[in-house]
């Protein structure tokens, strides 16, 4: 034994250390080759110990064979751990490959559980037990099995790949009914070999298939979720309507966006097992819950005691509010310093996950509360709104700016010269983050109020060209976030930061047609500023396909000239699609005017 060992390179004069070696020198830059005759297999011929070797394995594994091979002993070692985990009987075209003693039988199983385990090898595992899939059709033989069946069985990838088939007829045909069985079955597969997300930065295909179960667990709660809104929704008030989003609805849109940020890592590797979902949660989102939801969102907007008509709501604090609501507050309670981070269209289910990820970490405490947007919602007005202020006011020029107090806030110089006033100061989030520890705390020491600027999702989704990574941007926008929310805790001081946002955002994977779209009369008076999702002007014509108002009372900018007219699409509409349709903000939906505040501050253990 300690020759064999010798020969092969093993760490230890023992059977499995061995069988490592000699089947790793099988695998040549990730690919198996399963007839290769390895150099320390020839040197063990060559020093007459191969009597010894097979005298060794059928002691421990009771294999034995007229012609003993290392690929016949592979593959019977693999299908024995197989076999062995099945619930139910093994397809017959595998039975003789299963090893005949019961009780050494185990050992393979053992052999393999550590192989996959060891970090230096299982690379090796991998490629060898795709390579005798393969060979053994093992795909074709899987089609008959169930996702239970194959709960505990994590010798090969393809298992994987039927139990997510498995997984998805189920979630599709169940519409929302008895998930919970497959989220136990989800979370076993996770904790087993070809999926754990432990192992993803070693593996793309291992990466592919963690993302096939976050699809999968995405869905079935998204269909689960759907159930419990069969009826669709119905609202007494505006205020009802708004709860009803910020404390539920807006889990729609956020499994919809977790679902296809999934559904896109899986892509790459070619596999078609979530095609079918894709589409049906498509057909969900855009289909139902959109229209439901804008219908049900219209009820309340309208009419003569309709939101449109005063635009506040009992104990939701008004965006325009923010400063004298929120942070004044904590400057009266002693507060020295306040930081305000906004993030361009960073919506409230965005910033839901962001409050949870910020939990998960013990230094840090997070809640997550709500404002009534101004309308319409985008960018120039948000902004302007959040910014400290006696009055909000729109410029009569082409561009319709909007000041603060009569200063210009635009850019991120103007803003920064309104929060000079109230001892503040405006930076971009890279900019702060570029100064590190000690530029960071000389930049703020002079300042108790600091607003820190954010845009990636907007960047990226208020384009053509790149609407369609508007997920994958905000992904990244929520590892920015958590980024500078610790860096401001750990590094500048920080007791309380604000997370919030100008407006949020709608967007759907699918294409609209022209039915999506409120055609705008060609002779309509006043027009000064037409946008996708808004347009501005004054004296405009009612229109059929939209919803009208005056910034006075969606905004709290100074009536008459102050303030300018609106004309918004009704529900998910939009006016053109030049430059983009599927990202879109302006409008009243929920999605854009429901606007976050996250409240971080040291958790009490850090305190204490």
């Amino acid at each position: 034994r300690k020759m064999l060992s010798v020969l092969t390179r093993a760490d230890q004069p023992e059977l499995f250390a061995m069988l490592q070696r000699l089947y790793a020198a099988m695998v040549v830059d990730g690919v198996a080759d399963l007839a290769a005759q390895p150099k320390a297999w020839q040197d063990i011929a060559a020093n007459d110990l191969t009597p010894a070797f097979w005298a060794l394995v059928q002691s421990q594994l009771g294999y034995a064979d007229a012609s003993p091979s290392l690929r016949d002993l592979l593959l019977r070692i693999l299908v024995t751990d197989f076999c062995r985990n099945l619930d139910g009987e093994a397809p017959r075209q595998l039975a003789h490959f299963v090893l005949p003693d019961r009780t050494l039988a185990a050992n393979a199983s053992v052999l393999v559980a550590r192989w996959r385990s060891d970090l230096a090898h299982f690379g090796n595992y991998n490629a060898l037990a795709q390579a005798a899939a393969q060979e053994l059709d093992l795909a074709g033989l899987l089609a008959g099995f169930s996702a239970e069946q194959l709960t505990d069985c994590m010798t090969f990838e393809d298992v994987e790949l039927r139990v997510v088939q498995d997984l998805k007829q189920r979630i599709v045909s169940g519409a929302g009914a008895n998930m919970d069985v497959v989220h136990a079955l989800i979370a076993r597969r996770r904790d087993g070999h070809w999926a754990n997300p432990l192992l993803a930065s070693a593996n793309e295909r291992t990466r592919a298939l963690a993302a096939c179960y976050d699809a999968l667990s995405a869905a079935a709660d998204f269909f689960s979720l759907k159930a419990s809104h069969a009826a669709g929704f119905s609202f007494p008030d505006a205020g009802a309507a708004f709860a009803h989003y910020r404390d539920e609805l807006f889990r729609f849109d956020q499994l919809y966006r977790h679902f296809n940020t999934a559904a896109d890592a899986v892509e790459p590797t070619g596999w078609a097992v979530l095609h079918g979902l894709r589409e049906t949660i498509e057909g969900v989102y855009s289909g139902w819950f959109i229209p439901q939801l804008s219908a049900a969102w219209s009820k309340v907007m309208e009419g003569t005691q309709g939101l449109l008509q005063r635009w506040t709501l009992p104990e939701v604090p008004a965006q325009q509010a923010f400063f004298d609501r929120k942070v004044q507050p904590l400057f009266d309670g002693g507060i020295k310093r306040v930081f305000v981070v906004i993030s361009d269209a960073f919506r409230f289910e965005v910033a839901q996950e962001l409050m949870q990820h910020t939990n998960s970490k013990s230094r840090f405490k997070a809640s997550l509360d709500a404002m009534l947007g101004v309308l319409p919602s985008y960018t120039t007005l948000g902004m302007a709104s959040l910014l400290p202020h006696k009055q909000l006011a729109y410029r009569s020029n082409a561009a319709l700016d909007v000041t603060v107090d009569g200063m210009a806030c635009a850019t991120l110089e103007q803003r920064s010269a309104v929060l000079a006033r109230h001892g503040g100061v405006a930076i971009s989030r890279d900019e702060l983050m570029e100064k590190g520890k000690l530029g960071g705390r000389d930049f703020v020491k002079p300042h108790q109020l600091v607003y820190i600027y954010h845009d990636h999702i907007d960047a990226i989704g208020d384009k053509r060209s790149t609407e369609g990574k508007t997920f994958e941007a905000t992904e990244q926008a929520i590892r920015e976030l958590q980024e500078l929310v610790s860096f401001i805790m750990n590094n500048l001081n920080g007791s309380t930061i604000f997370v919030t946002a100008d407006h949020g955002f709608l967007y759907q994977e699918s294409a609209l047609e022209d039915a999506d779209r409120a055609k705008v009369e060609d002779a309509m008076p006043g027009v000064i500023k037409p946008k996708k999702r808004y347009i501005l002007g004054r004296g405009m014509w009612p229109m059929a396909g939209a919803w009208s108002g005056n910034t006075a009372i969606t905004a709290g900018t100074e009536p008459d000239e102050g303030s300018v007219d609106f004309l918004v699409p009704k529900g998910a509409g939009r006016f053109h699609f030049v430059g983009g349709a599927l990202f879109v903000h302006g409008s009243a939906m929920p999605q854009e005017i429901v606007v976050p505040v996250i409240v971080v501050k040291e958790g009490d253990a850090e305190k204490t």
